[in-house]
């Protein structure tokens, strides 16, 4: 379930290195999202029936009772690149371990999909992701309006969750 917060929009900054990382962005993201539709081929009939998604190719989670995880990701409409987002996540509880993964959120309508352009998605406590195997997509519900897929790449923690994800998006220049 995805819970609508306040907040206001970045600015991107143009540093020597911002065209040459956004480059490494873009082909990492390429990269996890071909892994996964790969394992599951039927992401690809839910990224063809939705207006965009957005792709964390790596996202690194860690915790000692006290947790943390951060990824950059891009955010594509309609096949399109429309910008960069990051994601932070601060959890309590019983976590241990870590682990990295690729994330990706399918949006399934431009609701959906405003809301993280508007820095309006969170990821609450009812909040669930789908880890990516053969046939999982097949039987993956849109919650309003947004699926979660995952796609572990090393690491092992206990209690990962998505509950507390924040994300904060950046507009390709020119938009």
């Amino acid at each position: 379930m995805c819970s609508l917060i306040g907040g206001a929009g970045g600015l991107e900054t143009n540093s020597p290195n911002s065209a040459a990382s956004g480059v490494d962005l873009n082909n990492k993201s390429q990269t996890a999202l071909q892994q996964m539709t790969a394992q599951d081929p039927h992401l690809q009939d839910m990224l063809n029936n939705s207006i965009g998604y957005a792709i964390f190719p790596e996202i690194g989670q860690g915790a000692v009772g006290v947790g943390g995880a951060s990824g950059q990701g891009v955010v594509n409409r309609n096949g399109q690149r429309v910008g960069t987002v990051k994601m932070t996540q601060l959890s309590i509880g019983p976590d241990l371990g870590g682990q990295t993964y690729s994330e990706l959120i399918i949006f399934q309508n431009e609701k959906a999909l405003n809301q993280i352009m508007n820095d309006a998605l969170e990821f609450g406590a009812e909040a669930h992701a789908t880890v990516v195997k053969a046939g999982a997509a097949a039987g993956t519900q849109f919650n309003n309006g947004v699926a979660v897929f995952i796609l572990p790449k090393g690491g092992l923690e206990v209690g990962a969750s998505l509950t507390g994800q924040k994300f904060h998006f950046t507009a390709n220049s020119g938009m």
